[in-house]
């Protein structure tokens, strides 16, 4: 509360504020109306637009930046442009100006922006009042700014004792507006909200490697050829329980391929926005069941980043050796949650993200997924099948992700 007044001494005519928090910091928007806009109250529920942006792009685009037309109306002779530029998730700039006003307000600097007038911005997303609004939350509302009442009442007791009753109606109301206000706060705060989720989750958090690998060890059992078509790839998903194989018609039919494969689901295959189907493909599945569990067993924290490179990096340059590609895609907090930072930190959270290996030969693909640490969850093996000799028609692709402590 002392900064709001320290804030608020700064721009004496403020009358609400609202209340930013990103990035672990609390940062205080303030309200001053116009002069002619003295006397004029504020209708209750107002939310702060600015906040409203924040709230839908500030974690995935902590440097974004809004440019909205206002038209002209009976208050207003000349259109107006609102522009709101974000700066680490915090708004800085929140103003109803002009064109040429609000590209200087977007400065320099690269960002993404959001607006909705493609001809004077065509790389921005297409957005408009009513998808702003939808930002709006408990957390956008404008406040009425407290009473201070320290100088008053130290004046009132300077004049005279008998003014101690009035000061405690005002102490109570001051009390009563921190503890308003802590409420508020500790809404904001995105910890618990945070190990809420995490906790929820962990639970859940890989497939289980057993059970992923016997549905690999049957895409070796699979026949290439059937009556009149032939498997051009297959691919088996943890998140989705199922495994899917892609054919190509060799003279065959529908109905052949169905006999040949009776106990999966047949489908079509169709391009996109096309309800035809390619006359020459089509794609079976079955289901497989691959539960769900927890990375974290008692006395057997996740490692560091660190510690899973040093872990994983020479297993990482023997399948570089054997000219397998490997892409590895740098952590973020895990689970996601929302209105919680992208750079959220905390002793307990936990870090995730997405690890392939590609152009692996036939028979190697099942020794890589067996060896490699158990911190990293295989969510999906896709085989591709080409011409050739046996060894080099058959490449697969493995997706996992990985996860390890922010430690």
């Amino acid at each position: 509360m002392r900064r709001l007044y320290e804030a608020r001494n700064l721009t004496v005519d403020a009358t609400h504020y609202t209340l930013f928090s990103a990035q672990q910091a609390t940062v205080y928007g303030l309200f001053q109306p116009r002069a002619s806009e003295e006397g004029v109250k504020l209708p209750k529920g107002t939310m702060s637009a600015a906040q409203c942006f924040a709230a839908r792009v500030g974690l995935s685009a902590p440097n974004a930046a809004l440019v909205l037309t206002v038209p002209a109306d009976e208050h207003r002779r000349d259109e107006k442009v609102y522009v709101v530029v974000l700066d680490d998730g915090v708004p800085v700039v929140d103003s109803l100006t002009t064109e040429m006003e609000a590209r200087n307000a977007l400065g320099s600097e690269d960002r993404p922006i959001w607006a909705d007038n493609p001809a004077a911005f065509p790389n921005a997303e297409a957005v408009d009042f009513e998808w702003l609004g939808q930002g709006a939350s408990k957390a956008c509302r404008v406040l009425p700014i407290p009473i201070n009442p320290w100088p008053l009442a130290a004046a009132t007791v300077i004049v005279t004792v008998g003014a101690g009753a009035w000061w405690a109606v005002q102490a109570a109301r001051q009390a009563e507006a921190d503890r308003q206000q802590a409420e508020a706060i500790a809404q904001n705060d995105p910890v618990p909200r945070y190990l809420a989720a995490m906790n929820s989750q962990v639970p859940h958090m890989a497939s289980d490697r057993s059970l992923m690998l016997s549905a690999v060890r049957k895409m070796f059992d699979a026949p290439v050829l059937v009556p009149g078509w032939k498997m051009a790839a297959t691919e088996c998903s943890a998140a989705a329980e199922r495994c899917e194989t892609l054919w190509s018609r060799q003279g065959g039919t529908y109905t052949d391929l169905r006999k040949a494969r009776a106990g999966e689901l047949l489908s079509r295959v169709t391009p996109d926005g096309s309800p035809i189907p390619l006359l020459d493909s089509a794609r079976t599945s079955v289901a497989v069941a691959v539960t769900r569990v927890s990375l974290i067993g008692p006395g057997a924290p996740l490692p560091s980043f660190s510690q899973a490179i040093d872990e994983i990096g020479p297993t990482l340059q023997v399948w570089r050796t054997a000219d397998l590609g490997i892409d590895i895609k740098p952590p973020m907090v895990w689970p996601r949650v929302a209105e919680v930072p992208a750079h959220f930190q905390h002793s307990q959270a936990l870090m995730s993200g997405v690890i392939t290996l590609s152009d692996v030969p036939g028979p190697f693909i099942l020794e890589a997924l067996e060896t490699a640490p158990g911190w990293i969850s295989w969510e999906s093996v896709r085989a591709d099948i080409g011409d050739g000799d046996a060894a080099g028609r058959l490449k697969f692709k493995a997706m996992g992700i990985y996860y390890v402590s922010s430690r």
